[in-house]
């Protein structure tokens, strides 16, 4: 578990090989349409017995407050300037929430950890590479392995983007995108900016070196009237094992 500093970073890949020229907010309106955007209530999630109900609080101009959970206590405010910018993310413990591939419970950080490959007619990245560890029955140790993900997008809204809007997230990332002089988080964001879905991933296909799979995650999602899930169920695949994740959404 990391700190929800994730509500920055938490989609971080690699810099982008597509071309820079629009912002985050173009991008997402123009894949979706310029659908109706709302912001997430809350997130719930079960697996293997365990729940987990993660809260989002906004104030009267809509701006993402505080995040909490009802597991372990996990709180994080979010503060702004006079202006409205995004000023400071504090936490006390920790939540991945907004980590896709923890919410659905994948075995791997490819998110977290890869250099993207290729992105789908959708700007969506669609082939990550990336080196994790992996435990060696055989050895009894753990060893650095080279892995690829590709990932699989339906044409709906990425859930994710309003909330990080409210919090003044897609602001820094349109202007980062925008200014590569900023220097300050420059790195950081610049791939955040990139690896930022369009929209929600139904499947993750990961593979060895040799191109063998070595785990899957299939997600099918129920939607609302505008588009934005309400609940969905990934299915985790990996060797003999396999485990089901159950998320609901609901939101603003």
């Amino acid at each position: 578990m990391k700190k929800i500093n994730y509500l920055l970073s938490a989609l971080t890949i690699s810099l982008c090989t597509i071309s820079c020229s629009n912002s985050v907010s173009d991008d997402f309106d123009d894949v979706n349409n310029d659908i109706a955007k709302k912001r997430l209530r809350q997130i719930s999630t079960n697996s293997s017995g365990e729940s987990l109900a993660t809260s989002f609080s906004y104030d009267s101009n809509n701006k993402l407050t505080g995040v909490s959970s009802n597991l372990t206590g996990e709180i994080t405010s979010i503060q702004y300037t006079n202006t409205g910018d995004l000023l400071n993310v504090s936490s006390q413990g920790v939540n991945e929430t907004l980590n896709l591939e923890t919410l659905f419970q994948s075995p791997f950080n490819a998110y977290e950890l890869g250099q993207v490959v290729s992105y789908d007619d959708n700007r969506n990245p669609s082939k990550i590479t990336f080196q994790d560890q992996v435990y060696n029955y055989s050895t009894n140790q753990y060893e650095t392995v080279s892995l690829t993900a590709e990932i699989s997008y339906d044409d709906a809204p990425n859930m994710y983007f309003s909330t990080l809007e409210a919090a003044g997230v897609i602001d820094i990332l349109d202007r980062v995108q925008l200014d590569f002089s900023m220097n300050a988080q420059a790195s950081e964001i610049i791939k955040a900016s990139q690896l930022l879905p369009m929209n929600n991933p139904v499947q993750f296909v990961y593979k060895n070196e040799n191109g063998e799979i070595q785990a899957t995650i299939d997600i099918s999602y129920t939607y609302d009237q505008d588009n934005y899930p309400i609940n969905a169920i990934a299915v985790l695949n990996a060797g003999s094992s396999s485990e089901t994740a159950a998320v609901n959404f609901s939101y603003e």
